[in-house]
């Protein structure tokens, strides 16, 4: 955090008189040298005399009251059980949740992919490869290897 940072924390006390001894003479050591922090202490000053300067509001009657007999309300408990209470399960019973769960992830991610996927990626490639070869860059010897080792899976009708 910078210096301005920590300044500007204390600025709002330091404009209506709470900071006092070291806290109180840091501030204005640091407002003699920034400009930033000045502009934001007048505009601290201008707000709270635009607040002073307005009439003191009443409160409604009875709002101390009303406030008063809701926070010594005693709690009331919802209807029903809460849903908290309804997925309580013993720790063992979470631990067996999350074997599970890695278990299932375990299985699908080392099933074999279908056949039909393994045919379409074996055309790509010979899609690919042959692509390649009337590219007036490509290496005709490696791209004949290539085509020459690949094995496309027989399709079944």
């Amino acid at each position: 955090m910078s210096n301005c940072d920590q300044i500007k924390a204390r600025l709002a006390d330091h404009a209506v008189g709470l900071l006092e001894g070291r806290e109180r003479t840091d501030v204005e050591r640091h407002l003699e040298a920034c400009a930033v922090c000045q502009r934001e202490l007048r505009a601290l000053q201008r707000t709270g005399a635009l607040l002073n300067a307005l009439p003191p509001e009443e409160p409604p009657p009875g709002l101390w009251n009303a406030v008063r007999r809701e926070i010594e309300a005693p709690t009331r408990e919802p209807a029903g059980a809460p849903w908290r209470e309804i997925f309580r399960l013993p720790r063992l019973a979470y631990a067996g949740l999350a074997a599970a769960a890695v278990v299932a992830a375990t299985v699908m991610l080392t099933q074999h992919r279908p056949p039909d996927a393994e045919v379409e990626e074996a055309n790509y490639i010979e899609r690919h490869e042959m692509l390649a070869w009337n590219d007036p860059l490509s290496d005709k010897a490696a791209l004949g290897l290539m085509l020459g080792s690949t094995v496309a899976p027989q399709r079944t009708p």
